[in-house]
């Protein structure tokens, strides 16, 4: 299936990056196959929706993912490009990154490396590259209007990737 890139849809950052906002891909999603926990049935799940629901893109900056024996990055939309979230302030929602974890930690509870890789493959080259420190990461229920939004889900433990973040300090 061929993806189709509509970048006249995307809205364009008019703000400078000062946060990052943590998700679950199972948080924006209504299609009961992108909530089961695996890439299996997530990515079409994701694709499917981005089509149903006439997004130019999936909506994250960057999603993490189990393939084969280790978690990968993969950016799926420009920095220069927002992310669409009605639930969170825009003040902070319009100069944010937002980073998906691919499964449903509502349901299960990841392991080290997941928070490892988050630290040192992702979020500690962003902070290096931006300034952002630990304290503008965010979870998304953190930020969200929605009182009842557990996303990045119930078992994500934010002491335990700040911890990492300290670990993987790139100077």
């Amino acid at each position: 299936m061929k993806i189709p890139f509509r970048y006249s849809l995307l809205k364009i950052r008019r703000t400078k990056i000062r946060y990052i906002v943590i998700h679950q891909t199972t948080c924006q999603y209504s299609d009961p196959s992108s909530k089961i926990d695996t890439s299996k049935f997530q990515i079409p799940g994701l694709v499917g929706n981005m089509f149903e629901k006439k997004q130019a893109d999936i909506n994250y900056h960057f999603v993490i993912d189990k393939l084969k024996d280790d978690y990968q990055v993969i950016m799926c939309r420009p920095f220069v490009t927002l992310c669409d979230y009605d639930d969170i302030d825009p003040d902070i929602n319009n100069a944010a990154i937002h980073v998906a974890v691919m499964g449903n930690y509502d349901y299960k509870v990841p392991d080290l490396r997941l928070y490892e890789v988050i630290a040192y493959r992702l979020l500690n080259p962003l902070m290096k590259f931006l300034p952002i420190t630990h304290h503008r990461i965010f979870f998304h229920h953190e930020i969200s209007k929605d009182e009842l939004e557990t996303c990045p889900g119930a078992f994500m433990d934010k002491q335990k990737l700040v911890s990492m973040l300290k670990k993987f300090v790139i100077k």
